[in-house]
């Protein structure tokens, strides 16, 4: 897939995980994309996964066709592009990022100029108190939409409920998680919300061994608080197979049916909306393949 002037030679190919859910390609990868595209007219702007799984199920269930990292770097070169700029959609400096890199080891001298943005949350250390400024406006983009879909959007940090019975809702977030060292991002994303003063705001993930993120811990510590209602939501630029099985599906597993098994809760609420395709985490992307251009 590329967009954009049929004769520039200065492209920006957005590489995602991918998703085998339609429409939170459409959405969240895709708003992505066509944020970079009104920022940048002058660049092309081209399309590329790197989860070979994802790319053989859209081949064979949407009959849909998408190219790999190295495919679509071939094809750069066969477009004649010489400027180009790598901007991936991907969380964090993690596997998926090492990988992109390692391909784009083989291609570095055969463009006039090559360069690669930030991940989402840009450059991170190993300490868990830690955050970067782009943790910041992605927490703040995330709880403003988190707050407005339920309802809540006036309700400020740390603010007391009018009835001092009612603790409001507690708000869990569903990260991917890995095995990689790159999973503190979600124990600084904990430390993050408990400085900007929210109690109300827990940090889980689906994989990795981390007792700090594990759910079934969070779970406990949400009894523990109180809470009654409790929202869950991915804290993943994509809303795709975690966010609408793992999280909210019918599964005993899944998020919901274990907040649902303890009978500690009076409402479970799911959102299912990735951060892709909120405006102020494009803007984010946006302004990462500035920063290299």
């Amino acid at each position: 897939m590329r967009k954009g002037p049929v004769m520039s030679e200065k492209e920006i190919l957005v590489v995602s995980f991918g998703s085998s859910f339609a429409g939170a390609r459409k959405t969240d990868i895709g708003g992505i994309e066509e944020a970079l595209a009104r920022a940048y007219p002058d660049y092309r702007i081209a399309r590329a996964f790197s989860s070979p799984r994802v790319i053989r199920h859209m081949h064979r269930e949407d009959q849909e066709q998408v190219d790999s990292v190295s495919q679509a770097l071939e094809g750069a070169l066969a477009a004649g592009i010489k400027q180009l700029i790598l901007q991936p959609t991907y969380l964090m400096h993690g596997i998926e990022y090492e990988l992109m890199i390692r391909i784009l080891s083989g291609y570095r001298d055969r463009f006039a100029s090559l360069a690669v943005g930030q991940p989402l949350l840009g450059e991170t250390d190993q300490n868990p108190a830690h955050y970067t400024e782009d943790m910041v406006r992605v927490s703040r983009a995330l709880l403003e939409n988190a707050w407005k879909e339920a309802g809540l959007l006036n309700r400020k940090p740390g603010q007391d409920p009018v009835d001092k019975a009612d603790k409001g809702p507690a708000l869990v977030l569903m990260g991917h998680g890995t095995e990689h060292r790159a999973h503190i991002v979600y124990q600084q994303f904990q430390s993050l919300f408990s400085d900007q003063g929210r109690k109300d705001v827990f940090v889980a993930t689906v994989d990795g061994d981390c007792p700090e993120t594990d759910i079934h811990n969070i779970l406990s510590e949400v009894q523990r608080e109180g809470f009654k209602h409790v929202i869950l939501r991915p804290l993943m630029v994509v809303a795709g197979d975690h966010a609408n099985n793992d999280m909210a599906g019918d599964r005993e597993d899944s998020w919901k049916n274990l907040f649902t098994a303890t009978g500690s809760f009076e409402e479970i609420e799911c959102q299912l909306g990735g951060l892709g395709r909120l405006e102020k985490i494009q803007q984010i992307y946006v302004d990462h393949a500035a920063a290299v251009m």
